[in-house]
């Protein structure tokens, strides 16, 4: 493959785009090491303002299960469009929605719409709180909830981290005020002796345990054997509520996430990203018992943009498209994702090079050096030195994907990608 060594416009963009614009980009993940603008998507490539491609496993950072500018995606929307854009009251596509994820998804028997995995987490927790009556809430070094205050903690602390069985609380940015941590609980991941004796000591304090049933953020880190069923078992021993994070999983692991997976079913979950092909909506599910303090509004859930028609038009006709054919969508875009990782995995051993492929065939993550990973605290071990140059190697050949390692795929993928894929990687391999 031919290397991309220039791209004058996004750079002349960017520059100018800084002026007003903080920091050149409306995320602080979108911000590449060589500028990046891009133009438009299609399917499994997308195209830059100087003209170049990439197959595109960045996938928009998860929500693109069905790939770019999706026809039926796009036909649903776009007949939307012209019956308005919000309305400020319920519409059909509400409840359409709704059944669709209740469907779907084993723990949800109500479900709330939101925007963004931060507010939907955010609303999960309160919700929690509420129905437990008490406010402690249990969640994992490295695992990302959002950057909502009290759950922005220890997302990527720095060592040191203070010892395995006590984790430090660590505020993740200025502005989060001292006392943030005072009602967080911050524990070792994959370790069952751990949150065993947190719980027999202070679950009468504890509200919910929250986590990633997958940590994709930081790692790809799959649970150990038997660990979310060990975690269930415990939260259930202690009354205390268990929350799965699928922003992620949801709708890419598998059509019911991680919970059809793994076959752990938690109280309340929470879901974004793949549920809507690349809208911005979200939701909180779970119990019906729990779910009714919203239903209710002892729990109040405000947004003006929650639910919006558009993006409803989205998850309906994602959800369709997603269920069609016993999963037929899914299934391929883990056919696809298991080849390039079988294939990354293939040359990395062949040429002896110090990385590998950690995480699910949807979504994995690229790994140096070669070390088991349980938790955080393995994922310090990680030489991102390497992790970043493979990262720039592989997108000046026209790969794209998370700087931190980070490859996605959608139901869009074709062979030619996991051709095209490996190619790339193998120069860079041989160029190294």
């Amino acid at each position: 493959m031919d290397k991309i060594t220039n791209r004058p416009k996004s750079r002349e963009v960017f520059e100018r785009t800084k002026r007003t614009l903080a920091g050149g980009a409306g995320s602080a993940a979108r911000v590449f090491p060589e500028p990046l603008v891009l133009e438009r998507g299609q399917g499994s490539r997308i195209f830059d303002i100087d003209g170049n491609e990439y197959i595109d496993l960045l996938c928009a950072y998860g929500p693109l299960i069905l790939g770019h500018a999706n026809q039926i995606v796009n036909d649903a929307v776009i007949a939307q469009i012209p019956k308005g854009t919000t309305y400020g009251a319920s519409c059909e596509l509400e409840y359409m929605a709704a059944e669709g994820v209740v469907k779907l998804v084993p723990c949800i028997d109500l479900v709330r719409f939101s925007c963004s995995g931060s507010e939907a987490n955010h609303n999960c927790v309160r919700l929690a709180r509420a129905y437990a009556g008490r406010d402690k809430i249990v969640k994992f070094e490295g695992h990302f909830h959002g950057t909502i205050d009290d759950l922005y903690i220890s997302v990527k602390p720095s060592p040191p981290i203070g010892l395995p069985h006590a984790p430090w609380k660590m505020r993740q940015t200025p502005g989060q005020p001292e006392n943030v941590t005072d009602n967080i609980i911050i524990l070792t991941w994959n370790d069952l002796d751990i949150l065993e004796k947190t719980l027999k000591h202070s679950a009468h304090e504890i509200a919910a345990v929250i986590m990633e049933p997958v940590m994709c953020n930081n790692g790809g880190i799959l649970p150990q054997e038997g660990y979310l069923a060990g975690v269930r078992e415990l939260t259930k021993k202690y009354e205390v509520l268990l929350i799965f994070d699928e922003v992620i999983t949801g709708f890419r692991l598998a059509l019911g996430g991680s919970q059809e997976h793994f076959g752990v079913i938690p109280d309340l979950c929470v879901f974004a990203k793949a549920v809507g092909n690349g809208y911005p909506v979200s939701g909180c599910g779970g119990r019906r018992d729990i779910m009714e303090l919203i239903a209710s509004n002892e729990v109040p859930q405000y947004g003006t943009y929650n639910a919006t028609p558009l993006s409803l038009a989205a998850v309906v006709a994602t959800l369709r498209e997603l269920s069609k054919d016993n999963g037929k969508a899914i299934r391929h875009a883990s056919e696809i994702g298991a080849k390039i990782r079988a294939g990354l995995s293939n040359l990395f051993q062949k040429y002896d090079f110090p990385m590998k492929a950690e995480g699910f065939d949807t979504c994995f993550v690229l790994v140096s050096p070669v070390v088991e990973l349980r938790n955080y605290r393995d994922f310090l071990k990680l030489d991102f030195n390497v992790i970043h140059r493979f990262h720039a190697e592989m997108m000046s050949r026209g790969v794209l994907y998370m700087q931190r390692g980070n490859m996605m795929t959608s139901a869009a993928h074709t062979e030619e990608d996991v051709a095209q894929t490996l190619e790339a990687a193998e120069q860079v391999i041989k160029s190294w």
